[in-house]
């Protein structure tokens, strides 16, 4: 993170050691060896807050930096436990496969709030508009770092940037080729493993990369947990001067449980996707094709009063995106004013024959009466206008609005005022206020599952079809309009001792309104089956807009070369609900040695709540159930060394081995493992609301050659 963590305090006489380099500046660059193992990089400078470069302290929103460093010291093996570093992120790993992120909202484990970027490209799922992690094309040695707003974005990214913008910028090419190799194994049943190799001829840099990571269920080693294939390819050459064109092709493949609306779902997601970019001084843009396929079935039946009616029908589905986006920085007309505009259009089209038309399927007028499949089309357009005004040195007025059209729910205008004041040297104070949105997705507009009906089922004949027509209403609802959220913040960034200590402070009050939730009104007849025209469940507006207040604090401190440390705390209120853990506190920190030892320690803790939203584990017809949780923590830990075999320089290897440590506490038994969410086990052994997270220890082995 921004000038980093910390680190045992039992090394403190380690460290004192002289931080004397061990080989040449060369042999040192690929596994970060750095002569001065200050770990105090240069993480001041950031982008995604005001698409261009300034520092931190000026960003108009809150800002955290996951750098180099701290991805490379931290015990993290995928990209949403790296996110704890954040302040305020609340992540609930409900399978090996699935993790969701949020902050400065309500509870939500669908992984919707946030819009996640990969240079440039949207990684959020068309179809779902979850963030899948886990099968994203990059391993964490592929990340240079990771920028994280938290507050609304949609001034500038539009929508899905509702609770804010992760940023993931993967690293270039190096000057001179190189190969690097990571492996890892343990437990539970974790096996994982890949590489990248990248070079130069003349102006050109090539980099090819990829790889298997493969673990267990948690609560059942012979089960499959997840299993991904990654791939990825990046030309890139320099035009004039800084100038700048890349481009990247992406495969992944990942199959696992992840939780869902309707349950927990057993599927398998295949993306693939080719981006063009041009990076200049004054102007950028890209250019991208995506494909993501999803197929896979619900575990729950659909059952009522302990009839199994139905069974949801296996699901296949496909959606392709092309996507073009471009941003130009205006000539200086005047030194205190900065200008930027852009725009963007995007086109989605999805298509399977295992969903049902909500608008088609029931209307006895259209030619797909009765007939099973969809191919929906989508646009989406937005344009925007950033203004930042600099009157005096130690002031700077950032504004701007931008206008976003989709075919959805038609046109939103998501403006933002910031000010930042620099009262001395090293000192910030911000204030600002910013509105932003979230687009329904496609499985909650125009998702609607087809049924299938076991030869036991009470449902025959002609009521099977009115059963169809009742499943072409549940799930989607394409009256929905957009989430919004009008956020008032202030802010304070200071670093003072020479930069090795760094404090942030953050008070927030949100609006949350049109909420989307999944809601189930089921009406028994007198036969206790479902009336088929009036029960509901399905996506829709709750009719409750949430008052959310909070404060998060935090503290970076690096007392010696080699040595940081970190806490913080938020505080999260949701005025009139408990369904939110209130509390959130981190501390740790990381440390790395002159001789190659190398290692960090977080424990990341959760306060009680409620989950009001447990689904139940006999159908999705039956109502939903409620769960105590208990006080939690997860501590995450890395201890390797480093260590040069050869020489580096004429064909030797940088090498490190060590051990990673994820380890859930609870306060009740069993005492080191935990429900991220409400959940369980019935009695035939099918989890409801995700695994119970157990330890994961795993040896690795990396290298660069």
């Amino acid at each position: 993170m921004k000038r980093g963590c910390s680190c045992f305090v039992c090394v403190l006489l380690c460290l004192a050691l002289p931080a004397t380099a061990r080989g040449s500046e060369a042999d040192q660059d690929e596994l970060g060896l750095e002569d001065e193992l200050a770990f105090l990089e240069d993480a001041g400078t950031i982008e995604t807050a005001a698409r261009h470069s300034q520092d931190i302290g000026m960003s108009p929103s809150a800002v955290t930096v996951i750098t180099r460093e701290d991805i490379e010291a931290s015990g993290a093996d995928n990209l949403a436990d790296l996110l704890r570093l954040v302040p305020g992120m609340d992540v609930a790993t409900t399978s090996p496969f699935f993790a969701s992120v949020v902050s400065r909202l309500y509870m939500n484990t669908e992984n919707q709030l946030y819009l996640v970027l990969i240079d440039g490209r949207e990684a959020n799922n068309e179809i779902m508009g979850v963030t899948h992690f886990e099968v994203q094309p990059i391993f964490l040695d592929d990340i240079e770092r990771i920028e994280v707003i938290r507050g609304p974005g949609s001034a500038l990214y539009g929508t899905g940037a509702l609770a804010g913008v992760i940023n993931v910028f993967t690293r270039a090419v190096p000057d001179k080729t190189s190969t690097r190799v990571h492996m890892a194994g343990g437990e539970p049943g974790a096996v994982s493993g890949g590489g990248r190799v990248a070079t130069r001829i003349g102006p050109w840099g090539f980099s090819a990369g990829g790889g298997y990571d493969f673990c267990s269920g948690y609560a059942d080693v012979h089960s499959k947990g997840k299993k991904v294939w990654k791939a990825r390819a990046l030309v890139e050459r320099p035009l004039f001067g800084d100038d700048k064109i890349m481009l990247d092709a992406n495969f992944s493949e990942g199959s696992g449980l992840t939780n869902s609306a309707l349950g927990n779902l057993d599927y398998t997601i295949a993306m693939r996707s080719l981006r063009l970019a041009y990076q200049a001084n004054k102007l950028r843009g890209h250019l991208y094709w995506n494909e993501a396929q999803v197929s896979g079935g619900v575990g729950r039946g659909l059952e009522m009063a302990g009839i199994e009616l139905a069974t949801f029908k296996h699901l296949s589905a496909i959606a392709d995106t092309l996507d073009g986006e471009a941003q130009w920085t205006l000539p200086d007309l005047w030194e205190p004013l900065l200008l930027m505009v852009g725009g963007r259009v995007r086109t989605s089209w999805m298509r399977s024959d295992d969903f049902l038309d909500g608008e088609t399927y029931s209307d006895p007028s259209s030619p797909r009466y009765h007939r099973m499949g969809i191919d929906a089309w989508e646009l989406r357009a937005g344009a925007f206008l950033h203004a930042e005004f600099s009157p005096v040195d130690w002031l700077t007025v950032t504004a701007g609005s931008r206008l976003d059209y989709n075919t959805v729910t038609g046109v939103f205008v998501s403006p933002r005022l910031a000010a930042v004041f620099k009262p001395a040297e090293g000192h910030y104070l911000r204030l600002g206020a910013a509105r932003s949105f979230r687009k329904p997705t496609f499985q909650e507009y125009g998702a609607h599952v087809a049924a299938e009906f076991p030869p036991s089922s009470p449902i025959q004949g002609a009521d099977q079809t009115s059963f169809q027509e009742f499943m072409s209403r549940v799930l989607g609802n394409n009256e929905l309009g957009n989430e919004n959220l009008t956020s008032v913040e202030a802010g304070y960034h200071g670093e003072i001792l020479d930069g090795r200590l760094s404090l942030e402070a953050e008070v927030y009050y949100n609006r949350h309104t049109n909420l989307i939730e999944f809601a189930s009104h089921i009406i028994p007849t007198p036969q206790g089956l479902p009336d088929l025209n009036e029960s509901t469940f399905n996506f829709a507006h709750v009719g409750r807009d949430l008052d959310i207040w909070g404060t998060e604090l935090s503290v970076r401190y690096a007392p010696l070369k080699g040595l940081l440390l970190q806490a913080s705390w938020s505080h999260h209120e949701v005025l009139h609900e408990d369904k939110n853990p209130k509390n959130l506190v981190g501390a740790g920190g990381r440390f790395k040695t002159a001789f190659g030892l190398l290692g960090s320690l977080y424990a990341f803790v959760r306060s009680e709540y409620w989950d009001r939203d447990v689904e139940n584990p006999e159908s999705i017809l039956e109502p939903l159930g409620s769960r105590h949780m208990e006080n939690s923590a997860v501590l995450l830990g890395r201890l390797g060394y480093r260590f040069t075999v050869g020489d580096f320089s004429d064909g030797g290897a940088q090498m490190e081995a060590g051990f990673k440590l994820y380890l859930p506490v609870s306060l009740s038994a069993p005492y080191f493992s935990y429900y991220p969410r409400g959940g369980g086990v019935t009695p035939d052994g099918d989890y409801y609301g995700g695994e119970r997270m157990s330890r994961r220890l795993l040896a690795y082995l990396q290298g660069s050659f």
